[in-house]
């Protein structure tokens, strides 16, 4: 008799710690959901020290802001153009096999398939604005769970700019991202870094923390 009582009681705490696992799980893939606005307080943003290729040098060297920057077309020049932009919301969906990011700025639409067996090799601008325009510039991208981090690869990308925000920095199609991005308290903090042999000598890295934004997404409404 004691010895099924013993027996009994460890099934039950097996099912209940099944149980909390579930929940666990659930929760942190909840955790990202929300309307976000980058968090301009944070003192450790801004990009590590840009360490150039002799190419890197030159397409740093030639980037025109009047003839060079896509954002001027309604295209995003990159990634790291994207997630800095000042004053404009994100919205971030959490489904089962997709994370959905929709960036208010040019009216984006980021679909970030999950727990893919790698890139496809026909693989396609993960990006596109209200009008099914693909973002080559954005790249193609995959993601996992990582514990308590979503984390995002990118890779097929165009030759474009990581970010012309204050400074361009160039990006070839051989560049590859990893994002990270979790919770930091009340925070979404994303950390994203660069590997792109062409341009960089070493990785670019940069940090970002999202508070809660009272605004909704609306239409940006980029014409060209």
């Amino acid at each position: 008799m004691k010895k099924y009582k013993k027996k009994k009681n460890e099934r039950y705490f097996i099912l209940i710690v099944f149980l909390f696992g579930v929940s666990v799980v659930a929760q942190t893939e909840l955790d990202l959901k929300g309307t976000w606005i980058i968090d301009s307080t944070f003192e450790n943003g801004g990009y590590s020290e840009v360490v150039y290729t002799p190419e890197g040098k030159i397409r740093a060297g030639s980037y025109n802001f009047l003839t060079d920057d896509p954002s001027l077309q309604c295209i995003p020049s990159g990634l790291g153009r994207i997630w800095g932009s000042p004053g404009s919301p994100i919205e971030i969906q959490q489904l089962e096999s997709t994370v959905l990011i929709h960036y208010e700025m040019f009216d984006l639409r980021r679909t970030v398939w999950l727990n893919q067996r790698g890139h496809s090799v026909d693989a396609v601008p993960s990006v596109a604005n209200l009008k099914d325009q693909a973002m080559p510039t954005m790249g193609n991208s995959i993601g996992w769970y990582e514990n308590d981090t979503l984390v995002i690869e990118t890779l097929a990308y165009s030759r474009g700019y990581v970010t012309t925000l204050g400074r361009a920095i160039p990006q070839s199609a051989a560049m590859r991202s990893i994002e990270r991005l979790y919770r930091d308290g009340d925070r979404l903090a994303i950390e994203v870094t660069y590997i792109d042999p062409i341009v960089f000598q070493e990785p670019l890295t940069r940090a970002y923390r999202f508070k809660k934004s009272p605004f909704a997404v609306i239409l940006y409404g980029c014409e060209f």
